[in-house]
């Protein structure tokens, strides 16, 4: 496909994107139960893949595939497999993160539009779009106060006090989630990969209240030490795995057969699994209530 690039803005040949990097995806079916995917947001639709569309040159698709390639081999892989809980990283991590909080919101923007931000934030996300690209494109050498925090997340097996959604380690473990996040006056670009959690500010108040999540622009350690974050942020967290839980029990009785038959074709293989091994961690933290409620009963 012909069009412009949406980073370099330079006309030519378009490539099939991925808004969320591709290998996640790959590494989210080798290691499901099924091997299929289901999108939370459209439960009832097994898919192959993750937001794709004609967005970027390939000059511009091989910049982000440097910067993911980079993310998958020093922070990912390591962390899923247990081999490391602590990374050393670069400027690469930065622009990853920062690759993934433009597309995200521009994404956004262009598909849902910012209609629940109000026109302050509204301009402030078009400044942060903006600046994060020209730090991609390297005409810039850091983000500005359009920071990137990063947070790696493992099992969770023990909690005191407040309520905790009975899926958490698998929306932690096993999911994907994007959105704009405005709250007040302030709002963040919210990227939930597997084992990852990635915010950007568009704007934000208190950014100290932020500790130890913040990615540096040349250097530092990631993983393996004390974060602070907002209580409202541990809030939002909490709500978005229920509302994945709740969307997962709206599958129809259809899909929960084609699951239920996928998962007999591969039952030695089940307990071996990422998505078992996951599911296994809320069943042991909350017993009978970790499992999905079908509809209907």
């Amino acid at each position: 496909m012909e069009g412009q690039c949406r980073l370099c803005l330079k006309q030519g040949k378009l490539e099939n994107s991925h808004i969320i990097s591709s290998f996640l995806y790959r590494w989210l079916k080798e290691t499901s139960g099924t091997g299929f995917l289901r999108f939370g947001r459209s439960p009832n639709r097994r898919v192959q893949d993750g937001y794709k569309d004609y967005w970027f040159c390939p000059n511009c698709e091989d910049l982000f595939s440097k910067w993911e390639t980079k993310f998958a081999e020093k922070v990912f892989h390591p962390l899923v497999s247990g081999q490391a809980s602590t990374f050393q990283y670069q400027d690469w991590l930065l622009k990853f993160a920062v690759s993934l909080s433009w597309r995200v919101l521009l994404y956004i923007k262009e598909t849902a539009s910012l209609s629940h931000f109000p026109e302050c934030l509204r301009q402030e996300a078009d400044k942060a779009l903006a600046r994060w690209a020209a730090f991609l494109l390297g005409q810039e050498s850091h983000p500005a106060k359009y920071e990137q925090h990063m947070l790696p997340l493992d099992i969770i097996a023990g909690y005191t006090g407040g309520e905790m959604p009975p899926n958490i380690n698998r929306y932690l473990l096993r999911s994907v989630d994007i959105d704009v996040v405005c709250s007040g006056s302030e709002a963040f670009v919210y990227v939930k990969l597997p084992h990852v959690l990635l915010v950007g500010f568009v704007h934000i108040k208190r950014p100290r209240e932020w500790q130890g999540t913040k990615i540096h622009v040349r250097h530092g350690t990631l993983g393996a030490q004390n974060y602070v974050l907002p209580k409202e942020f541990g809030e939002y967290v909490m709500d978005q795995a229920q509302r994945l839980k709740e969307l997962q029990e709206s599958i129809s009785e259809a899909q929960n057969k084609k699951i239920e038959e996928s998962f007999g074709k591969v039952i030695d293989k089940v307990p071996l699994s990422g998505s078992f091994k996951a599911m296994h961690a809320d069943v042991q933290l909350f017993g009978q209530d970790a499992l999905l409620k079908k509809k209907g009963s």
